[in-house]
């Protein structure tokens, strides 16, 4: 069993404006005892250009224990921070991490550690925070990790920028080493503290250098160094790449910020979802209360927001008294998701509009509409949007306040006064091109901007002022033959360009994903891995570093063959699948006699020695070998991992009493796909088409968890429920099982507002989660809210594209958003696809529901692209599918037909035609059970938690079972149902079909 290595983050003391960066801290965590692990070497090297510093972390971490140890470093970054390197070592070597398409990233990576080898990958999640993933960290051996991020300088005043590296390790290390050099630099730079003594820089080059080692030694200081920059000063950079000229320049204007006319009716809208509690409220509240203060008197329209938004209310501030306005805002309830979709304010008419939030939308789609007066985006946590609040504020003539960054007094004035701001760039058309930022940009401190040289050289005028107005420019002529030493030019540009094309996410996302390529850098569509062998990189098309680039594409060139016969394969595979699936759904079986096997002392359907509604371990038909287990008996504990589960083994012994007639074209299918390349369902016989069906219904058994806070929920109050709830929240809400069971009851209350809003704070709970969000999408859809499922789920595939169950989820989703074209192209593209070994059946299953869907479907569809061997709808009386949401785990579907018979895992095919799909012991599922003729009786249906490798975030598996009457048929009913499984071997009945 993997350990885990948990790089854990400090905040540093605030510095000048209450600056917070990252610094890693390295800690083993065993169960519930933590262990510090031994960081042997440090080696810390800062280069500047311009404003803006690169940071590069290379560390040495010691594994003390005898075993194997799993890593994982998780560290926000600031506003303007981002990472730019990533390398580990690699059999004694340092190899540098490659930027590749997120999903294809994680998919690499999860596959080679279940192979017991070592890549590295690192991610962005939401809101700039980034995790890296390493793998392993050998026992009683050393691991080196080097991580490098690089961010804008803040203006320390007088002149001078200021940089500050946080330092604060208490134990020694073997080796510390500390570089800081700046690149193109008039005066020297002063450390005006430092961990180590006589830190000085010395003139070299065309900058300065100060660095210096020791041995045995802790930095416990943080570095702080200001560097002077002259009023009005510039800089110029150039870096040739690639047959390129990349230019950037830096201005430090001097010009003061300007009054401004005040309104006097304002617009407040205040994010109280679950995350704001992350948020410094009362220091928000106190720089609106100051604000409005100094308006005196004035009307503000308040516009409170979570999953939902609330009405406006509106109060009348008179003599600057806002007390009334903040008692409101301090009583409401930070709760549930973020959806900034739903504020819909265009139409308030309203002289300015202040935003409090955080800017991380977490729920449904859409964006914030406001009017259109001035916005200042105001936010005081320290993970956040940075740029979609910079984008929504700047776009509107407002401003982003970032209170980890500004003061109190600092914050006010921007709130008084309008910044200047840079308003465009004038250039020779033939002389440069793809200038970054475009312009309107407010200027705060330093201000760099970058571009293409078209021409060996150019002259490039910058314009700055307040609102439209120029109030001065600066002219900066650049030879693309003076480059600069050393300087990523090309980088810093790529960053700038990055910056604009994050600002609509949604719409540039493949220009974001080639971009971050190009020039290695990590957005939140890509990220940077390491893989140990180069067949890994040929294996999951993953362009290596320079030293394994030519090995990489002669391999590729000589493996593309064999991927096509690959495709093909599978394509040839799964058609003998559905001609495998058609057999059967073409067999008529007949049950054996039940008054005959009772005379034989068995149960009926012949199963041996068991009782009617017990587990069958054995076979059917009276088939030697077969043993009973009562349903009360658990299974086996599951097996370690990497062993395969015992099977039993046995073949359902049936009566084929005739195969279905070719004649008789009995079909199930709509009207409206009647269309070229769409295949009606199989054809049925005259005899079975005369045969009424019978009378069936589903029952699901209520499921109600025992836990403290439901009890404490049920005794309460019915007005005092809610306000218990948030303070339950403070015990049980890091657990997710939690908010799914409150949620529940609210809605069995009949309070749906309140159950939708607690549920929703899954989306907040752990971001970029998807298990978490599959959960909260299966909800959805129980719930009858399609368009927030389909969201859901578009988020799942974001984060999980290379699982099958993404896209099946989704397209489910869409089937009922109304949306069944984008739905069928999905499952095909899911069913046409070869998958990983253990996403078993998942293909057949797909093709299954792509086939009920054109033939159930009200709308015209195109199947056109499908396999014509695979278009066949197979309708059946009953259908149960399980899902679950814990990778690496393996549950289990049960269902019991009238007769007694099981069927399950080891026993999947029963007497009267009952099929269960592969069992799935190492994904999430699907496993579906299908049976195409009912006989009457009840049909008990049950799921057993067998094991799983993985821990969740739930604490529990989260199953989710669907149960379809009539299923490819226009007269389909289902129910579903969500449940939570622990305890292994545990088996809980869940529900049953019933037919007369």
């Amino acid at each position: 069993m993997l350990r885990r290595l948990l790089f854990v983050l400090l905040v540093s003391a605030p510095l000048c404006a209450q600056e917070r960066m990252p610094m890693p801290q390295v800690r083993i965590v065993e169960q519930d005892r933590s262990q510090p692990a031994k960081l042997h070497d440090l080696q810390v090297s800062v280069q500047v250009v311009g404003h803006v510093a690169t940071t590069t972390w290379d560390l040495t971490v010691h594994n003390p224990q005898d075993r194997i140890l799993e890593g994982e470093l998780v560290f926000p970054l600031g506003e303007g921070q981002t990472v730019t390197r990533f390398a580990m070592d690699v059999n004694g070597r340092l190899r540098e991490g490659v930027v590749v398409e997120k999903a294809k990233g994680r998919q690499a990576f999860e596959e080679v550690v279940r192979r017991g080898v070592d890549p590295g990958l690192l991610e962005k999640t939401a809101s700039n925070s980034f995790k890296a993933r390493v793998y392993p960290i050998p026992a009683k051996g050393y691991k080196r990790v080097v991580l490098a991020y690089e961010q804008d300088l803040a203006d320390a005043g007088r002149g001078e920028l200021l940089y500050r590296l946080p330092l604060a390790f208490t134990e020694k290390v073997a080796t510390f080493g500390l570089r800081v050099e700046v690149l193109d630099q008039p005066e020297a730079p002063k450390a005006t503290t430092s961990p180590l003594a006589n830190f000085a820089f010395r003139a070299v080059r065309r900058g300065f250098l100060a660095e210096a080692s020791r041995k045995d030694f802790a930095p416990d200081r943080p570095l702080a160094v200001t560097i002077p920059r002259g009023a009005d000063s510039g800089q110029v950079f150039v870096e040739r790449r690639e047959g390129r000229a990349y230019f950037f320049v830096m201005v430090h204007p001097r010009l003061p910020r300007e009054p401004k006319v005040l309104p006097k009716r304002l617009l407040v809208a205040w994010d109280a979802s679950a995350s704001a509690r992350q948020r410094d409220l009362k220091r928000e509240l106190d720089l609106l209360e100051a604000y409005l203060r100094g308006l005196g008197t004035c009307q503000v329209s308040l516009a409170v927001f979570r999953n939902e938004a609330e009405p406006l209310r509106v109060f009348q501030i008179q003599g600057g008294d806002a007390r009334d306005l903040r008692k409101q805002i301090e009583n409401e309830p930070l709760d549930g998701a973020t959806r900034l979709g739903a504020l819909d304010l265009k139409d308030v008419k309203v002289d300015e509009t202040l935003l409090f939030s955080d800017g991380v939308a977490t729920f449904g789609p859409g964006e914030a509409r406001f009017p259109e007066a001035p916005l200042q985006a105001i936010n005081s946590a320290l993970t956040a949007e940075h740029g979609l609040l910079r984008a929504l504020s700047e776009g509107r003539g407002g401003e982003y306040l970032n209170l980890q960054s500004l003061s109190q007094a600092e914050a006010l004035k921007a709130l008084t006064t309008r910044p200047l701001a840079f308003l465009r760039t004038t250039a020779g058309a033939a002389e440069v091109e793809e200038v970054y930022p475009s312009a309107g940009r407010v200027v705060r401190g330093p201000f760099g901007l970058a571009g293409i040289l078209k021409t060996p050289r150019a002259k490039v005028t910058l314009h700055f002022g307040f609102g439209t107005t120029t109030r001065f420019t600066r002219t900066f002529d650049i030879d693309a033959n003076r480059a600069a030493v050393a300087a990523p030019v090309a980088r810093l540009w790529a960053q700038r360009k990055l910056a604009e094309l994050e600002l609509d996410k949604a719409r540039n996302a493949q220009a974001i994903s080639a971009l971050g390529q190009t020039h290695g850098l990590v957005t939140e569509g890509t990220s940077l891995i390491v893989l140990d062998d180069v067949a890994d990189y040929v294996r999951y098309r993953i362009l290596p570093p320079e030293d394994l680039r030519a090995e990489y594409d002669r391999r590729v060139a000589a493996d593309l063959g064999q991927s096509n016969q690959r495709e093909k394969a599978h394509l040839e595979a799964l058609v003998r699948q559905f001609e495998a699936r058609k057999a059967w759904w073409n067999t008529v079986f007949k049950a054996p006699d039940p008054s005959k096997e009772k005379a034989k002392g068995g149960v009926p359907g012949g199963v041996p020695g068991g009782v009617i509604g017990g587990v069958v371990g054995g076979v059917v038909g009276g088939v030697a070998g077969g043993t009973a287990r009562p349903g009360s008996v658990p299974p086996p504990p599951p097996p370690p991992p990497g062993s395969p589960r015992p099977r039993q083994q046995g073949q359902a012994v049936v009566e084929v009493v005739a195969s279905v007639a070719t004649l008789d074209r009995t079909e199930t299918r709509t009207a409206a796909n009647l269309a070229p390349g769409v295949m009606s369902s199989m054809p049925r016989s005259r005899a079975e088409a005369e045969t009424p069906e019978p009378a069936g219904a589903i029952e699901l058994k209520p499921w109600s968890p025992d836990t403290p806070y439901l009890k404490e929920l049920k005794a309460a109050p019915g007005a005092e429920r809610y306000s218990l709830y948030l303070r339950q929240r403070d015990t049980y809400g890091k657990t997710p099982g939690f908010f799914l069971d409150v949620s529940d009851y609210f809605r069995e209350q009949g309070e749906k507002g309140l159950a939708l809003r607690i549920l929703s704070n899954l989306a907040e709970l752990k971001l970029e989660d998807a298990p978490l969000l599959r959960i909260l999408g299966y909800r959805l859809r129980q719930l009858g809210l399609p368009d927030l499922a389909v969201w859901t789920f578009e988020e799942v595939l974001r984060m999980r594209e290379e699982e099958p169950q993404s896209r099946r989820d989704l397209a489910l989703a869409l089937a009922e958003a109304g949306q069944p074209q984008r739905g069928l192209d999905l499952l095909w593209e899911l069913a046409k696809t070869p998958w990983d070994g253990r996403f078993r059946d998942v293909n057949l299953i797909a093709l299954g529901e792509l086939n009920a869907l054109l033939a159930t479907s009200k709308a015209k569809l195109d199947a056109s692209a499908v396999d014509p061997r695979l278009l066949a709808n197979l309708p059946v009386d009953v259908r149960v599918v399980l899902n679950w949401d814990t990778d690496n785990s393996d549950m289990d579907l049960y269902v019991v037909d009238p007769r007694g018979e099981e069927c399950f895992y080891s026993h999947n095919r029963t007497a009267i035609g009952g099929r269960l799909s592969a069992d799935v012991t190492n994904g999430y599922g699907p496993e579906e059970f299908l049976l195409r003729k009912a006989i009457p009786g009840t049909y008990t249906v049950k799921a057993s938690f067998f094991g799983t490798r993985q821990q969740t975030a739930i604490g529990a598996t989260t199953v989710t079972l669907e149960l379809y009457l009539r299923y490819g048929t226009g007269r389909v009913e289902n129910r579903s149902t969500t449940l939570r499984l622990d305890g292994r071997g545990r088996m809980v009945e869940i529900g049953a079909f019933r037919f007369e």
